[in-house]
């Protein structure tokens, strides 16, 4: 029956070929043989070949002794403040009962949907506003109300759901709606993610489609991800194939394509063609304020237990979520995370304290924290850059990487470290896209002059640098700033002249 569908190389260095041979990796080079042995136990070893899971593993703890890790596994917790943590988690799709503060917006989105009962047409829909503000949720709840009412009827009402962060280009976005609708009916995707066409995964869309469904709604949230490596994005063409599927597919019943974006002004960076066949019902969601983030709380402080949540802790919520954001899915974590923390500190209750101490933690740079924590060499990797763009006379945006790399030798060579290979400094810093630090891109330079690649940090520059230099290995690069700043100029400089 109809159910909700599942969300579902190396970088090359620009420039000459590099010549320095890179050292053994530290990072792969420590051994996981380390014994972990505790009193009245025998000793359990990783590395040697025996099976860690035959005997009862135990890490020592300050005192000598040790605590068992499947005991402490296995042993149920008897207090805590929650009774059902779940719906406190942003991502747990709730009864209608606890949806507030989207009146208009739930109602909208009942009544195109309301039609697909009758087995009449259903518009497109295009939802749009700031992340967490419903969005998600309400297009969710209605569809799983929809599909338990076509049940009913003896219909089946497929949605086909997919995020569109992840699969990047839409050839990829394709196979996950493939596996979705496969996901939801219990049978084989039929086709394979790689080796086939676009058209061909389409098709076999299309063959779920006729056989399985009556009525079919796709959703595509996260819908402004899916740029693809080209100039034009690629939302274009899945959105153009999607909006025209019941012809395209020969399908008889109703369906809708639903697009989910932070961006009010998303149908203005469509194609012609895309806007020539999307017309959707668009339908804005604003940002909560304080009043409706503190309704849609208590909406869910049944996730504590009774007498578990002090007075003031789901006012102080809201008004952080209100003054910092507006957004309900932030302040659900919040009100989760201060649960946490006081069940950490083994308290019955919830308190001010616990949801300050919560926020603090929100606020703090995560990207920050995330370079404090890489290995030595991606901190060099990205220390260079940051200074690349730091000692700068004009302080570009984008950074070469040729400079930035030859700034990551003279910093080895200034701290005494080891230096890898080109390649592997690019690979360094490129992986920290992922983290939102920095973001890369490979630009031509015209006939005959190569392809070059830079990088764009995220951060300021001087903060990246004082973040890693709390390290020890880098503390003392504070004293080498103008030996450093003429190296990069000269550097730039280099780069320039050629290029």
């Amino acid at each position: 029956m109809g159910r909700e569908g599942r969300r579902a190389g190396s970088n090359d260095p620009e420039g000459e070929e590099d010549r320095e041979s890179s050292a053994a990796d530290p990072e792969n080079s420590e051994s996981i043989d380390e014994e972990v042995v505790s009193p009245g136990t025998s000793q359990a070893t990783f590395g040697n070949g025996s099976d860690p899971a035959d005997s009862s593993q135990e890490a020592t703890n300050g005192d000598g002794g040790g605590i068992s890790i499947r005991d402490r596994l296995q042993t149920e917790s008897s207090g805590g403040v929650f009774a059902n943590k779940d719906l406190v988690r942003s991502d747990t799709i709730i009864d209608e009962d606890r949806i507030v503060g989207r009146d208009d917006q739930l109602g909208r989105v009942v009544d195109n949907l309301k039609p697909v009962l009758q087995n009449e047409g259903i518009p497109d829909m295009l939802l749009s506003g700031p992340s967490g503000t419903g969005k998600s949720l309400i297009i969710h709840a209605v569809c799983k109300q929809i599909v338990e009412l076509c049940e009913s009827q003896d219909k089946t009402f497929g949605i086909i759901s997919i995020n569109c962060e992840g699969p990047k280009t839409a050839d990829r976005a394709v196979y996950r709606l493939v596996k979705a609708a496969a996901d939801d009916l219990g049978v084989d995707p039929g086709v394979p993610q790689t080796g086939v066409s676009t058209d061909q995964k389409l098709e076999r869309l299309y063959e779920l489609m006729r056989e399985y469904y009556d009525g079919v709604i796709f959703i595509l949230d996260e819908i402004d991800m899916l740029e693809g490596p080209y100039q034009e994005a690629e939302y274009n063409s899945l959105i153009y194939q999607l909006s025209r599927a019941r012809k395209l597919a020969d399908f008889d019943g109703p369906i809708s394509l639903t697009t989910i974006t932070n961006y009010a002004d998303f149908m203005k960076n469509l194609n012609s063609r895309a806007q020539s066949s999307y017309n959707p019902d668009d339908i804005f969601f604003d940002d909560y304020d304080a009043t409706q983030l503190r309704r849609i709380l208590k909406h869910r402080q049944d996730a504590f237990k009774p007498e578990s949540l002090a007075d003031d802790v789901i006012p102080l919520v809201a008004a952080f979520g209100s003054q910092t954001h507006g957004d309900a899915r932030k302040a659900i974590d919040l009100l989760r995370w201060a649960g946490e923390l006081s069940e950490r500190r083994g308290a019955d209750t919830v308190t001010e304290t616990d949801v300050r101490e919560a926020q603090e933690k929100y606020t703090e740079n995560r990207k920050l924290r995330h370079i404090s924590g890489t290995s030595t060499q991606k901190k060099l990797s990205i220390y260079a850059v940051a200074a690349t763009a730091h000692y700068a006379r004009e302080h570009p945006e984008w950074i070469p990487a040729g400079p930035a790399f030859k700034t990551y030798q003279f910093i080895a060579d200034t701290i005494d470290t080891d230096q890898y290979s080109r390649e592997t400094f690019v690979n360094h810093v490129t992986e920290q896209s992922t983290y939102g630090v920095l973001d890369f891109d490979r630009r031509g330079k015209g006939r005959g002059r190569g392809v070059h690649m830079y990088f764009s940090l995220s951060e300021d520059s001087e903060t990246i640098m004082e973040t890693i230099r709390e390290d020890s290995r880098f503390e003392d690069l504070v004293h080498e700033e103008s030996t450093i700043s003429a190296v990069v100029r000269e550097r730039l400089k280099q780069f320039r002249s050629k290029n």
